[in-house]
């Protein structure tokens, strides 16, 4: 679908969906082409001819990069119109999306002139919160859970609600295109009301904007929105009626639904985010009564993944499951609350969803950040985080019997897993200018957050202001000892075992022996599931 060059004072750029079948769109633009100013004379059709398929590979950031360059390319001679309208179809409205921010402000390279010249962005049935892998039906919903990280080569896997990818779209999109206030393009939200993938909440982040419009076309799905022909309609023709006036007609911004009015009169939002070993654990809770009591205005998030044991933090695919799910929590919130300050208070391993969010997110930004028992490297760039506006003030809280952290991380490190360490023990290497590492206070894993302490938190997160600090101690010679050797430790025991286990094949037989050896191991895991 594309016309040919002329005199034209419109350019319509169209972006196909992941599993749209070729000529889906053909007619609705055969349609759109009878309309005053929009006929081959006047109006230039372009359909991208290499959208995202399937089985295609490489990343999204990379595939819109690619798309912005060849709609600039298009964009070119008789084809340089003066107005742009985008239009895609599900994952073709996000990366057109992706493409316009690239091209605008220069994500990934030089931003181009053609931003410049795009008056609507259509989106039809766009996810733009990412796809919820929970909304999909059975049979598709457990595969993609099981095979996720088999299928990371793929670059429809980057859809995923959470992904890097989507919640970088997300919070930029906000900053961005806010900044340009009215002088944005107008972007025009069209899901189906029939649609399980796309619900009306995954849009705020475009419709709390001046010039985003979401609508709902009626008993229509997620794959038959840009069909116009034998399909159900309440009359004939309103399925084409509701597409012609999303890219033609004058449309009037739209408000999403109401944030409460007591969450809405919050100026920041904390998160409270709890480590291995508890659900939400006590510590979220009792911090959020020390920040909501009285005349407060931080809105406290205490979110909880489930329960971590130490075996489950031992495994990287565990350990990792839900940085998608923070991604998700941050973008949701921002989307609901544009433009005020976010906090940050962690523990355990709700310090390493923050770090590594940190590390795949350029776009996340917090305020007043603390880290209790932190599982991070030490060498962990916090010097690049500041520098980069994702971390203001900054204290790393280290107590002086902390096993989780001086043992079990550096055991870790010594079996090769390099994104966890020992910096909530050591400190860390670099911090930025004007940051607080609290090395020691008296106590293990936990000892940062108990509720003595907690009002010393709740200051901080308030102010910024740094607490002073009294009775700090030091960790003894052996429990250091043992943090530095543990990475020498876990390969010796891993030798015992085995020789164990020869011998007892050795003495009593394959079978036997055998069950020795699984006695060992579920011993060993049963101490660590229960840790």
């Amino acid at each position: 679908m594309t016309s040919p060059a002329g005199h034209a004072s419109r350019l319509i750029v169209y972006v196909p969906g992941l599993t749209e079948k070729p000529g889906s769109v053909n007619d609705l633009f055969a349609r759109l082409r009878s309309e005053p100013g929009y006929g081959l004379d006047e109006t230039i059709y372009w359909q991208f001819p290499d959208p995202v398929r399937r089985f295609t590979r490489g990343s999204m950031a990379g595939r819109c990069r690619d798309l912005a360059d060849r709609i600039d390319a298009y964009w070119t001679g008789p084809r340089r119109a003066p107005e742009i309208v985008l239009i895609g179809h599900s994952m073709g409205g996000v990366m057109l999306r992706y493409a316009y921010l690239q091209a605008l402000c220069g994500l990934d390279g030089s931003s181009l002139r053609w931003a410049q010249a795009v008056t609507r962005i259509v989106l039809l049935a766009a996810p733009n919160r990412g796809l919820d892998i929970n909304r999909q039906p059975w049979w598709r919903r457990w595969p993609l859970k099981l095979f996720a990280p088999l299928l990371r080569m793929f670059t429809a896997i980057e859809l995923i609600t959470g992904s890097p990818f989507i919640t970088n779209l997300r919070i930029q999109w906000i900053r961005e295109v806010a900044a340009l206030a009215g002088k944005a393009p107008m972007v025009v939200q069209v899901r189906g009301r029939n649609d399980a993938a796309v619900r009306s909440e995954d849009s705020r982040d475009l419709e709390a904007l001046p010039t985003g419009v979401q609508r709902a076309l009626p008993l229509a799905t997620h794959a038959d929105i840009i069909a116009t022909d034998n399909v159900r309609e309440d009359y004939p023709g309103q399925r084409y009626d509701m597409l012609r006036w999303a890219i033609t007609e004058s449309v009037e911004p739209t408000s999403p639904s109401s944030v409460p009015a007591d969450e809405a009169a919050k100026t920041s939002i904390v998160f409270a985010l709890h480590g291995i070993r508890s659900g939400n654990g006590e510590w979220p809770a009792d911090l959020e009564t020390q920040l909501t009591t009285g005349e407060s205005d931080m809105l406290v998030v205490t979110p909880s993944y489930g329960r971590v044991s130490a075996y489950d933090f031992a495994l990287p695919l565990t350990r990792r499951r839900s940085l998608r799910w923070f991604a998700d929590q941050y973008s949701f919130y921002l989307a609901r609350h544009p433009g005020k300050p976010f906090h940050f208070v962690g523990h355990s391993n709700g310090t390493y969803l923050f770090g590594q969010s940190l590390n795949q997110i350029p776009a996340l930004r917090f305020q007043h950040v603390l880290l209790a028992g932190s599982v991070l490297p030490r060498e962990f760039d916090w010097v690049r985080c500041a520098d980069s506006g994702q971390v203001q003030s900054f204290v790393n809280v280290c107590a002086s019997q902390d096993k989780p952290v001086g043992w079990l991380c550096s055991a870790l490190r010594g079996v090769g897993m390099r994104d966890v360490g020992v910096g909530g023990f050591t400190g860390f290497d670099a911090v930025p200018p004007g940051a607080r590492q609290v090395r020691y206070i008296k106590g293990g894993h936990g000892a940062a957050l108990v509720a003595a302490r907690l009002p010393g938190v709740a200051a901080f997160v308030r102010t910024g202001q740094i607490p002073g600090e009294t009775d700090l101690v030091t960790p003894t010679q052996s429990f250091g000892l043992m943090s530095r050797f543990a990475p020498t430790l876990t390969w010796a025991l891993a030798a015992v075992l085995l020789g164990i286990g020869w011998l007892a094949v050795s003495m009593v037989g394959l079978v036997a022996g055998a069950a020795i050896v699984a006695g060992l191991l579920i011993a060993v895991y049963a101490a660590l599931k229960v840790a």
